[in-house]
């Protein structure tokens, strides 16, 4: 007698299983296939330490635009994962958060960045100050030496959105990115790499605007910061 029952409320799932295949599906279709971007990879060669530059200042729209100038709160979030060349499986990741207040009284945006190891805050008094800062991404870590292997070919594979809807994972990501570390970024080895695949690299929430994007694979660039810091002085 109780089989009877229990089958039948296997049987109810089906079409709600139905609904959320279609669903997913059509999400699926809905999203625009990524793009090729210019990034360049650079490799720290005194701290063995990668680092992953991007502008995307073209995606943000005269909507996007509008809404700053109104003063109207915005977030822009950059998740991106580094790849050898050849290969789907990724070696790091990385990400950058820029969340920008107006504030009324003293005139100006108020700029929060969290990057990997670090998070910062600033004022700027125009939008120019703004998309500096939030639409392009210099020196973000992106792996090291123990991740990546220098000699490799690499290319990256990413997703910028602007407003993502659900505040409780963009704190999730701020939480993340600022834990203790020796980088603050994430391998397939690290506990934590399947949270930021699963829920950062795949999909933050319904966004304004979104874009996916790759980049041709390439040895990166050398540089010595030991070097630079010589010549600031």
């Amino acid at each position: 007698m109780s089989e009877k029952p229990a089958r039948r409320r296997r049987w109810t799932w089906l079409p709600l299983l139905f609904v959320l295949f279609v669903a997913r599906g059509a999400a699926a279709q809905a999203e625009p296939p990524p793009v090729q971007r210019d990034v360049d990879l650079s490799w720290d060669t005194d701290k063995s330490l990668l680092y992953l530059d991007i502008g995307f200042r073209d995606i943000i729209d005269d909507g996007i635009r509008n809404k700053l100038s109104r003063g109207l709160p915005t977030t822009i979030v950059l998740t991106a994962t580094i790849q050898k060349a050849g290969s789907g499986e990724p070696l790091s990741s990385t990400t950058q958060t820029c969340r920008i207040t107006w504030h009324v009284w003293e005139e100006a945006y108020y700029v929060e960045i969290v990057r990997p190891g670090s998070s910062q805050a600033r004022w700027t008094t125009t939008l120019e100050g703004v998309l500096r800062r939030c639409a392009e991404a210099h020196r973000l870590l992106a792996g090291d030496a123990t991740q990546v292997s220098p000699a490799l070919q690499l290319y990256a594979r990413g997703t910028i959105q602007i407003n993502p809807v659900s505040a409780e994972v963009l704190q999730q990501l701020k939480r993340w990115v600022m834990r203790p570390s020796s980088t603050g970024t994430a391998a397939p080895g690290d506990a934590l790499f399947s949270t930021f695949a699963g829920l950062f690299m795949q999909r933050i929430g319904d966004a304004e605007h979104e874009i996916h994007f790759f980049t041709r694979a390439r040895l990166p660039t050398r540089f010595s910061s030991k070097a630079e810091e010589r010549r600031a002085q």
